[in-house]
């Protein structure tokens, strides 16, 4: 499992699968926490105070950091393209339903005025168009990490067995990834090709995978010890850098050390009535992530108008994301890997694909021009939007021109 949060994988034992398990069911649940006790309450005020509040964003960019390091180990066994394939298999599909879903709950069981979404927004968002085409409104801002994670394990696909991807060469691309993009940002501030390509492709989020990558070559033992403790401080700075939150980069960066203490190893133990929840909820985190946000505010906003406490409610937000996401596991992720990944399949599955794709391109373009939406972007926020701030200015709520505030949204 590799994927940030991890699609769930087949079950089997690997030498340190209780450390994975116990860190990315932790980073997850982090997530969720400062969806549910921060952003939810200040984008909501109707929810009142929360039972306590976890202001961090340290989750989703800890989960991004465990997908890189296991990126690098399946690309080392060699076939990237198999790799690529498998990886896609398991994060599109239960992507696409995530999304389809998402949408019709805000649209049948969302209070009035709290989603603006068209379903020019949906396929856009299905054919990760969402940072690209002007006026799309993002379904659920949780799903960041998607289209960044698809461009990361393509161009790690391309680069496997080049001399950019091993050596010297691949020790300067990661100091590259780190400092890059803390130059380039500042060319990103206004509308244009640039703005959309960096944010597009996930550049501000480049020094995430750079700190995955380290700690896999560290870990057998092609980077030294002091090679990636300067590299790790410097993540730590530009993440503090890209977000302006020296606290919650401090706790990324403790984050960081506990994923080198899983990479490093031995396996630690759980007592069995432990293991099993953990590993079960960590073969769920994907579909967990994919679905808690804003199916999870309106779950809250229904408590909350049934008279529940922040008790309550936090334990539905909490409740309806690990069932949903269950169900997303179970229904879509799992069979479809299975399917998609089948011999028979072969390149007639992807021609037809591709086609589609372009196909729903050219609508959603169309639809666009036909809109009147004025191609204009405003600069997103730094973070990962499932972790958006709410003291901005002008919080980020499409890749066009803002909705009204007053929407589920705004993240």
């Amino acid at each position: 499992m590799s994927n940030a949060p991890q699609p769930s994988a087949a079950p089997s034992r690997t030498a340190r699968r209780i450390d994975w398990d116990v860190l990315r069911v932790l980073a997850v649940l982090v997530v969720l926490l400062q969806h549910a006790t921060h952003t939810g309450p200040s984008l909501h005020p109707e929810f009142g105070a929360p039972a306590f509040e976890f202001p961090l964003y340290v989750g989703a960019s800890t989960l991004m950091v465990v997908s890189a390091f296991f990126a690098c180990a399946s690309l080392a066994k060699g076939e990237p393209g198999r790799f690529l394939r498998n990886r896609l298999a398991r994060l599109l599909p239960a992507y696409a339903a995530a999304v389809v879903l998402t949408y019709l709950v805000l649209r049948w069981f969302a209070p009035a005025g709290w989603s603006h979404l068209e379903p020019r927004d949906v396929v856009a968002n299905l054919l990760l168009l969402q940072q690209w085409v002007p006026g799309v409104r993002q379904v659920d801002f949780a799903h960041w990490t998607i289209p960044v994670q698809v461009f990361a394990f393509t161009a790690g696909a391309l680069l496997f067995g080049r001399r950019a991807g091993r050596g010297p060469w691949l020790r300067a691309l990661l100091w590259v990834l780190v400092l890059a993009p803390l130059v380039v940002r500042s060319f990103a501030d206004g509308p244009g090709l640039v703005q959309a390509a960096f944010y597009g492709f996930g550049v501000h989020r480049a020094q995430l995978f750079a700190a995955g990558v380290a700690i896999w070559l560290w870990s057998v033992r092609r980077l030294s010890a002091a090679h990636l403790a300067a590299l790790l401080v410097a993540v730590v700075v530009a993440d503090g850098a890209h977000s302006a939150e020296p606290v919650s980069a401090v706790g990324f960066g403790l984050l960081l050390l506990v994923v080198i203490a899983a990479a490093a190893g031995p396996d630690r133990t759980l007592p069995r009535p432990l293991a099993r929840p953990v590993s079960w909820l960590a073969g769920i985190s994907y579909g967990v992530y994919l679905v808690h946000q804003e199916i999870g505010a309106v779950v809250v906003r229904g408590l909350v108008g049934l008279g529940f406490g922040p008790w309550s409610w936090l334990a539905g937000f909490l409740g309806s994301a690990v069932l949903l996401g269950w169900a997303l596991t179970v229904l879509v992720e799992r069979p479809a890997h299975r399917w998609l990944t089948a011999p028979e399949r072969g390149a007639a599955l992807v021609r037809l694909l591709l086609a589609l794709r372009l196909h729903a391109v050219r609508w959603v373009y169309a639809q666009s021009g036909s809109s009147g939406v004025v191609p204009i972007r405003p600069v997103p926020s730094w973070r990962p939007v499932s972790q958006a701030s709410t003291s901005a200015a002008e919080p980020r709520t499409s890749s066009g021109l803002a909705p009204p505030a007053a929407t589920s949204q705004v993240r």
